[in-house]
């Protein structure tokens, strides 16, 4: 491995280039810390098909980074050792002073690396858990991956990311990490002040918006149950347009056919820029399980567009304590509840919304997102 310059190279390894909020942080860093780190970006998994995986690519051209590629092998089938291999020959190729492992995949494929080839662990390790649910999917190979790292230097990107991964270390049995995980939570760059559609005179539907997976742990497989149980008050009813892909698009399609009294309800694919489309919509649903840090419900918060949340892991914490439109996790009852009293008071969307634009400001900002991870690859270098 190089020795560390006055600008130290940086290899950002994410899981692919895809629909996630781990990619999206990894960008931000490489745009905040430019002047001082050089930076490389590895898809561990490649890019995936579709709009927001090449928008992602295009952007990484565009700041000029240099994009490694790793294949498209499924973890199930032999994924960890194509990750790991392919790890390798960047590493030799890259030459980084440091690595900045984001959630698992990357994780696994580092750890089958430094297994079988030893002599690659010369460079520091800084990992960010951005779930706080981290190795739920295969726990016993989570814990042989953290026996792999132990010296890494942590990072999670909210309480309770941090505390998953305390409990993994607690499980792996591995050393002490060389200083206590800290908590960093993602930045989000402010957007443009949003233009809201002209609205025709007379009642219109009100305008709904998901952005997201379609999986469990967005809770996309309770919206049949949420939507039957909530009776738009305006005579024009209300209009749910989701944007994603996942497990749970045929559920999603089926509901879109045949909608609830009162509902039109649309599914269209990923868009690689959701958050500017946000003014157009009146309110932003979340049903999720958890999270690691909800980036939607920030950038949501950051436009003025008040939420529909739950009180999940790493989402509640993105909304003020005062939230008032807080459903339990994984309770279709209590979202409807909650929804179905959003919908009633139209008149407390703007100061909901603006209170929470103010909080997402104070707790969010780039600059204090990349002064901690400033310091964290400081203090990695200097260990080494």
């Amino acid at each position: 491995m190089s020795q560390p310059s006055q600008r130290p190279k940086i290899l950002q390894c994410v899981s692919h280039l895809a629909l996630g909020g781990a990619e999206r942080v990894a960008l931000t860093l490489v745009e905040a810390l430019r002047d001082e780190f050089d930076f490389e970006i590895f898809a561990v998994r490649g890019m995936a098909d579709g709009d927001v995986g090449q928008a992602l690519a295009r952007h990484i051209h565009n700041l000029d980074v240099p994009l490694h590629v790793g294949a498209r092998v499924p973890m199930r089938f032999g994924g960890v050792i194509t990750s790991g291999i392919g790890m390798a020959r960047v590493l030799k190729r890259v030459k980084p002073d440091l690595i900045h492992l984001h959630t698992e995949i990357p994780e696994a494929g580092y750890a089958a690396m430094a297994a079988f080839l030893p002599g690659t662990r010369a460079a520091p390790v800084v990992r960010t858990i951005h779930n706080t649910v981290f190795w739920g999917f295969w726990r016993p190979l989570g814990r042989w991956c953290d026996r792999q790292m132990p010296n890494s230097f942590v990072a999670g990107v909210s309480p309770g990311a941090t505390e998953a991964f305390n409990r993994l270390r607690q499980e792996s049995g591995a050393s002490a990490p060389p200083q206590p995980p800290t908590t960093i939570y993602n930045g989000v760059q402010e957007p443009k002040p949003l233009s809201r559609p002209n609205r025709k005179p007379g009642p219109e539907p009100v305008q709904l918006v998901f952005g997201g997976r379609f999986e469990d742990q967005k809770g996309t497989d309770l919206l049949a149950q949420i939507l039957a149980q909530v009776r738009p008050p305006n005579p024009a009813g209300a209009r749910l347009v989701l944007f994603g892909s996942g497990a749970h698009e045929p559920q999603l399609r089926a509901i879109a056919k045949h909608p609830p009294p009162g509902w039109t309800v649309e599914v269209r694919r990923p868009i690689p820029d959701f958050a500017s489309q946000l003014g157009e919509y009146d309110l932003v649903l979340m049903p999720s399980r958890h999270e690691g840090l909800a980036l939607v419900a920030i950038e949501a918060s950051l436009s003025g567009i008040p939420i529909i949340a739950t009180d999940a892991p790493g989402l509640h914490e993105t909304l003020p304590a005062n939230h008032p439109w807080l459903a339990r996790a994984g309770d279709a009852a209590s979202f409807a509840t909650v929804l179905q009293h959003a919908l009633d008071h139209p008149e407390q969307r703007s100061e909901t919304g603006n209170k929470a634009r103010v909080f997402a400001q104070e707790r969010f900002a780039v600059k204090t997102m990349a002064d901690a991870y400033r310091t964290l690859y400081r203090q990695a270098l200097a260990a080494r």
